[in-house]
C-alpha cells in the first residue's frame, strides 16, 4: 500500500488493485477483468452482473445499461468496462489534482 498525491494505491498478488482518492472519496477497483467504480458523486458502477439489496429489497443488474436510481439521487449501474474506465478518467480526480493513474491503460505515474 502506498499513497501518491492523495491517492492510496492497494495492490494484492497482482490481481487486485484499489485506488482511493482521499480528496473526493472516489474509489476504483480492478480485480482480474472486473471493474468497480464509485465516483465522487456517490454513483456506483460495475462491469459484471450483480445483485443489490436496498432496504431489504433485492435487485439484479444483468445487462449493460441497466441501472437502479436511489432516493438520494445516486445511481447503481452496469456498464461495459471501457465506459467505466472512461468515466473514471474524467471524474476520479478533483480539478488540478495530479493524475496518478490513467484508467484506460492502468498506468501509474508518481511524478
Amino acid at each position: 500500500m502506498e499513497t501518491i498525491h492523495g491517492i492510496t494505491i492497494i495492490q494484492r498478488e497482482g490481481r487486485l488493485q484499489m485506488f482511493c482518492n482521499h480528496k473526493n472519496q472516489a474509489v476504483y477497483i480492478i480485480n482480474n477483468d472486473e471493474v468497480t467504480y464509485k465516483d465522487p458523486f456517490g454513483n456506483s458502477m460495475s462491469n459484471t452482473s450483480c445483485q443489490v439489496q436496498i432496504n431489504g429489497e433485492s435487485f439484479e443488474l444483468n445487462h449493460h445499461g441497466e441501472e437502479i436510481r436511489l432516493k438520494n439521487g445516486t445511481t447503481i449501474m452496469l456498464l461495459p468496462k471501457e465506459d467505466i474506465q472512461d468515466l473514471a478518467n474524467k471524474t476520479f480526480y478533483d480539478d488540478g489534482q495530479f493524475k496518478v493513474i490513467d484508467f484506460l491503460t492502468n498506468t501509474i505515474t508518481s511524478e
